[in-house]
């Protein structure tokens, strides 16, 4: 299998569900910062130009969510066996791809500007406060669900999990507190606790218990990628 990957959120799903699964994958990097992913030959993968993309025995998949139920099917781990239970974990797929990610990715802009060394103008600033007014409202139904759920869909950590601890962590790391959420923040911990997570490549500033220093103008940050199955890149991020 390849993976064409940033150690950005979406594509921490898919390489922290490898780690879980523990597959061997080959990950393809595109840098986003030199928007590689605008390029044709990415374009042939994915026409809409984002990472995640899955190349596996003929079959080219995007999208993170859809890969991580690719890979539920194909191996049998770490998703549920019934039709309820699948609809159950596509239900939570969704919820988060719908009411969380969009106020995450707005909230996540603080975020980004300091990786990439931009200014937040007005209009950031704005679009920043939008996301952190609508985020309340999803996070308290799964403050909700977590009373009654040690992991989104049970008992048992699973590939769901994987989608919402990258997002998670991108929205505290962006500076949003989880004060008034304490069963999330509890998770997010639990999530963050496991080995797999630990060896999961991601931006500098998304390490737990590690200060974000943004790279200098007209310097280059190079991140050491920990190995994938076998498999190291290094990933070159240019403000």
């Amino acid at each position: 299998m390849q993976l064409y990957h940033f150690p950005s959120t979406n594509p921490q799903k898919v390489t922290f569900a490898f780690k879980e699964l523990g597959l061997d994958c080959e990950l393809v990097p595109i840098d986003l910062s030199t928007g590689e992913q605008r390029q044709p030959a990415f374009l042939a993968q994915n026409p809409f130009g984002r990472v995640s993309v899955l190349v596996d025995d003929g079959l080219t998949l995007p999208e993170s969510r859809a890969i991580l139920a690719y890979l539920g099917e194909k191996t049998g781990r770490l998703w549920p066996s019934s039709a309820a239970g699948r609809a159950e974990a596509l239900r939570w797929l969704f919820f988060l791809s719908q009411h969380i990610i969009p106020p995450a990715g707005e909230v996540a802009l603080r975020f980004r500007a300091k990786v990439f060394g931009r200014p937040i103008d007005a209009t950031a600033e704005a679009t920043i406060k939008r996301g952190e007014e609508a985020l309340p409202a999803a996070l308290a139904i799964l403050e909700d669900h977590l009373a009654g759920n040690k992991w989104i869909i049970g008992a048992e950590f699973g590939l769901v999990d994987c989608a919402y601890c990258p997002v998670l962590n991108v929205i505290e790391k962006s500076g949003f507190g989880f004060a008034g959420f304490p069963r999330v923040a509890a998770y997010l911990e639990a999530c963050r606790a496991r080995p797999t997570w630990a060896q999961t490549p991601r931006l500098p500033g998304l390490w737990p218990g590690r200060a974000f220093s943004a790279p200098c103008a007209g310097q280059a940050s190079q991140i050491k990628n920990g190995p994938l199955g076998g498999n190291s890149c290094r990933i070159t991020i240019r403000p």
